[in-house]
């Protein structure tokens, strides 16, 4: 049974030699990265799929961009936690990989909610006033 009662102790997340992380943390985290690293190539795949569509391929290049780094960058933390390297394998990284996920995955949002309707329409624009003028 995991001791969730560590993960709300600061010496934890700050420890310059950190302990050792279990078998069953290994096998979570590293299924974790690799399942996030196969959602890079599902948005990869995804890319293609929609090439007429030039908003929803930035969209996908950005969703693909970010699980890819972020599913690579996790496997090196996991990395240098099981080889429980001094500073580079402390758990505190977990936590800033996390907050970094999560504001980058708020700026995909951001450009799904804001900036891509705004594409759309000047893409429906363009297209009336093209379909007007002699080719």
């Amino acid at each position: 049974m995991p001791n969730f009662q560590r993960l709300l102790d600061w010496r934890f997340w700050l420890a310059l030699r950190p302990s050792a992380l279990s078998e069953k943390a290994v096998w979570f985290l590293l299924i974790s990265f690799i399942v996030i690293l196969g959602i890079a190539i599902f948005f990869r795949v995804l890319m293609y799929f929609r090439k007429k569509n030039p908003s929803f391929v930035k969209l996908f290049k950005k969703m693909h961009r970010l699980f890819l780094i972020m599913g690579l960058v996790g496997l090196i933390l996991l990395f240098l936690s099981y080889e429980q390297i001094y500073l580079l394998g402390s758990h505190f990284w977990y936590l800033l990989w996390l907050i970094g996920f999560l504001i980058w995955l708020g700026f995909v949002i951001r450009y799904l909610i804001v900036q891509m309707p705004r594409e759309k329409e000047e893409i429906e624009k363009r297209k009336r006033f093209l379909k007007y003028l002699p080719r």
